[in-house]
């Protein structure tokens, strides 16, 4: 191994004195109880592989391939090792030599071309009633292959929209026009940009709605771009690291083009925008180490970008009025909705953001339920597809805590937690309902 491959894969190795503080939390031992899957074995792992020690192989493949990236290690780390980043260019080496299964380069392929997936939604949503059925609510399929009964049969499907968000919204979304029912004379206070994310945009486009709805009681404008693409996060957590630096450049330029035209860019889901202020540059720098390419230029437009980029809530409850609004707008707390919070990993444990929603979310009644932080289990691509049967271990733990708390709202600043959760509850027969802050806070505030 030359210097430059090994450089990322070995210093957190080298660093790391073996401490032990990351494995009673490490969402992946919690099922396996192996150090070969557990922090500090990955680390040993991976930097045996980049000295040359220790050969790529399908166990070395499977044993990283079955970290689900929460960063629970990360917090734990006296010294905050970024054992995350050290898998995800593991996972990179891996993609080259065994390659992207095709049904993840279909995945990505079209995730990189809204017009494709755009016509399969809504296809997808015209034949609904003989693709679905509806359980509890939820969408299941109807029709299951006998090979991929273990992966699909009972599982719920995220819902299908005749239209997406960025088909619904795009440019300015002015304050002095009406947003269902709700009109402004006022000159806005700023200009915001939202970048949706591919789960809102398509499953859940309430989220962009009410974030649009509140910024404008805010006396905010809003500008959807709308030629935005998706934040690589399929890709680059499944190591193809080319279709990640693809979007995020694309993502770059077209920012560029009119990111002086508004104050704040935000973003209602926690994998995004952890991917956008954190991983787009790890992916550029993944991508300079492996491939040689300067990335500089793109390193420079980033840091432009993610000075002016936030997560919703975050932003939300610390750069403006709505809290005061809110106060105006108080709920019976012994006859309304009772909620439990889940705090996203890609929120809490990447970007520190986890009482800014439930500020924003005290005039309901909130109970917590245990674990609050502990990872829901989504772990992308390949855990939900080729190893869901983990999946499922650590969502059936979280189902039982939501179960417990007595809640009948669980809320995430995240939709693929929202996605994993609804399956979670649904197969353990919870019945409660999902919704993220945004919806709740704009419910609260009666738009």
């Amino acid at each position: 191994m030359s210097e430059n491959h090994s450089t990322i894969m070995q210093k957190s190795a080298l660093s790391c004195v073996k401490c032990a503080k990351c494995i009673p939390t490490c969402t992946i031992y919690s099922i396996n109880r192996d150090e070969v899957t557990a922090p500090r074995g990955y680390l040993d792992l991976v930097s045996a592989y980049a000295e040359g020690k220790l050969k790529m192989d399908m166990e070395f493949k499977d044993s990283i391939e079955s970290c689900f990236l929460c960063t629970t290690c990360v917090t734990q780390c006296p010294i905050s090792l970024p054992i995350d980043v050290v898998i995800e260019r593991a996972r990179v080496d891996i993609a080259q030599k065994y390659g992207i299964p095709l049904y993840k380069r279909i995945a990505f392929y079209l995730l990189g071309n809204r017009k494709v997936l755009n016509i399969l939604f809504s296809f997808g949503f015209y034949f609904n009633p003989c693709l679905f059925k509806t359980s509890n609510g939820h969408k299941k399929l109807r029709f299951v292959p006998s090979r991929f009964r273990d992966l699909l049969d009972g599982r719920v499907i995220a819902p299908l929209l005749s239209k997406s968000f960025l088909q619904r919204y795009s440019g300015w979304q002015r304050i002095n026009n009406t947003i269902k029912g709700y009109t402004s004379d006022s000159k806005p206070l700023q200009k915001v940009g939202i970048y949706i994310g591919c789960l809102s945009n398509y499953n859940y486009i309430d989220v962009g709605i009410s974030l649009v709805k509140i910024l404008q009681r805010l006396d905010i404008d809003v500008f959807i771009p709308n030629k935005q693409e998706c934040c690589g996060a399929p890709a680059f957590f499944s190591g193809d690291i080319r279709n990640t630096t693809r979007l995020i450049k694309k993502n770059l330029d077209y920012f560029m083009t009119f990111i002086h035209e508004i104050d704040v860019v935000l973003i209602p889901e926690a994998t995004c925008a952890s991917m956008l202020k954190l991983d787009w540059l790890h992916a550029l720098e993944i991508e300079t180490e492996v491939f040689g390419m300067d990335n500089t230029e793109y390193i420079q437009k980033l840091d432009i970008l993610t000075k002016k980029t936030f997560m919703a809530s975050e932003w939300l409850y610390k750069h403006t009025r709505l809290m005061d609004l809110l106060k105006n707008f108080p709920i019976d707390k012994n006859i309304d909705k009772v909620i439990t919070y889940h705090d996203p990993c890609h929120a809490k444990k990447t970007l520190k953001i986890f009482q800014e929603p439930r500020h924003l979310l005290s005039n309901f009644h909130i109970v917590e339920m245990k674990d609050s932080n502990v990872c829901c289990g989504f772990g992308g691509v390949t855990i939900q597809s080729e190893k869901y049967h983990l999946a499922k271990h650590i969502g059936d733990n979280k189902a039982l805590n939501i179960a417990n708390s007595g809640a009948n709202v669980v809320s995430a600043e995240c939709s693929a937690c929202r996605m994993q959760i609804n399956d979670s509850l649904e197969r353990n027969n919870v019945q409660v309902e999902f919704k993220h802050p945004l919806e709740l806070i704009a419910q609260n505030l009666g738009l």
